[in-house]
């Protein structure tokens, strides 16, 4: 496995430190002696004397927990491998596994009202999922922002669950890890079936009596998983603790710091990110990189300092999928994003300054040219195209009804 960069405040013993061979001059916060940390106590003198990054071989490491906990504020230095199937292809493929994952997850949770829980046959659901994002992240990702459902509590079960394995294979999680953190993101709400209907589908702002009956679901789901004989309690964890806050004003158990669960982490901001960016009765959806940008002020609050801005790069400050305007009225959908210029993605653009069509619709590397930028975000809710249509066929026709 290749080294991992971590901030040493999340050092742990045990870690196997690297030297990279660059000069206190270029990196002058960088510890780099070669090594195992053997303390609490060691690693306190490191933080004293002030270096805040190093990087750790988990090869070498001892007695770490398979990578999880510390891959939440730390990133592979390689890049993940360049998708095998293309864009296109992939939502193709996908669309009506994702239709039929909505559904199968609709019976699930219907089932589990009437005390029944059908736990194991969600996995060639989570099988599905994993090997598409391995062909294409993007997919699968996208795929989840475009399509609408109009029962929201079931598709966002499923997109929590996508975007954790996609989030987890970024950390460097492997399939193993992955198929967990998945079946946990599938079933986080499952405790909601314990709730009274008149509340979880009150479309409005919840009273606080009511408020309080709603922050027990986290915990009922946690009971109503557990007894599943074997279950792995990563994905307990998860589910208990997908409500819980970095600064200990979550729920159920006002958790803080590490003591939430690393699968918990990961499912809060994914389950954050996938609320602010869906249409509920009471709300509209908010563009993604909306979404993106208030989470972005909430971290060191809500999560751990580092997640969310790992979740951005990710994604993308404007995610595959994304509807945009761009100077001089065109307008379009980003196709790629770019990770190392984020404001510039590769975009499809299918009208142009006096809202005429683009036929065919022509793809552009913003970051190749200097005419045109990205002005805004749009939601896929308000434009007059159809982002999955122009995504998979290259045509621009008009948005369903």
């Amino acid at each position: 496995m290749a080294c991992v960069h971590i901030l040493t405040k999340d050092l742990r013993p045990g870690m196997f430190i690297v030297q990279t061979g660059e000069t206190w001059r270029s990196r002058p916060y960088l510890y780099a002696k070669p090594g195992i940390l053997k303390n609490e106590a060691e690693i306190a003198e490191i933080l004293k004397q002030g270096f805040v990054e190093a990087y750790y071989d988990p090869d070498k490491s001892e007695h770490l927990e398979d990578g999880v906990n510390d891959l939440l504020t730390a990133r592979l230095v390689h890049p993940l491998p360049e998708p095998t199937v293309p864009l296109n292809e992939e939502i193709k493929a996908q669309e009506e596994n994702y239709n039929n994952c909505v559904d199968y997850f609709q019976h699930v949770m219907e089932e589990a009202r009437s005390g029944r829980l059908d736990y194991n046959s969600a996995k060639p659901f989570m099988e599905n999922i994993i090997s598409s994002v391995n062909r294409n992240a993007d997919a699968l990702t996208s795929l989840a922002k475009i399509k609408t459902h109009d029962e929201y509590t079931f598709a966002h079960c499923v997109n929590v669950s996508i975007f954790s394995v996609a989030f987890g294979r970024y950390l460097g999680l492997r399939d193993q890890n992955l198929h967990n953190l998945g079946l946990s993101g599938l079933f986080h709400d499952i405790g909601k079936m314990r709730i009274p209907t008149h509340i979880l589908n009150a479309p409005r702002q919840l009273k606080p009596d009511e408020f309080a009956i709603i922050q027990k679901h986290a915990k009922y789901g946690e009971e109503m998983l557990s007894q599943i004989p074997n279950i792995p309690k990563d994905i307990l964890a998860g589910v208990c603790d997908h409500h819980e806050r970095y600064n200990g004003t979550g729920y159920p158990g006002h958790k803080k710091g590490h003591q939430i669960s690393p699968f918990g982490s990961i499912i809060s901001v994914c389950d954050v990110y996938d609320a602010l960016s869906s249409k509920r009765v009471y709300k509209e959806a908010l563009p993604p990189s909306k979404a993106l940008s208030i989470m972005y002020g909430m971290r060191g609050e809500s999560w751990e300092a580092g997640l969310v801005e790992l979740f951005i790069k990710m994604l993308g400050i404007y995610p595959v999928g994304t509807p945009i305007g761009l100077t001089s009225g065109f307008k379009g959908v980003v196709t790629k994003s770019n990770p190392s210029a984020p404001l510039y993605p590769t975009v499809l653009l299918c009208k142009d300054r006096t809202g005429h069509k683009i036929v065919p619709p022509s793809t552009v590397d913003l970051a190749q040219q200097h005419e045109m930028q990205i002005v805004k975000a749009l939601s896929s809710d308000t434009v007059d195209f159809d982002v999955l249509t122009l995504i998979t066929e290259g045509k621009h026709v008009p948005k369903k009804s």
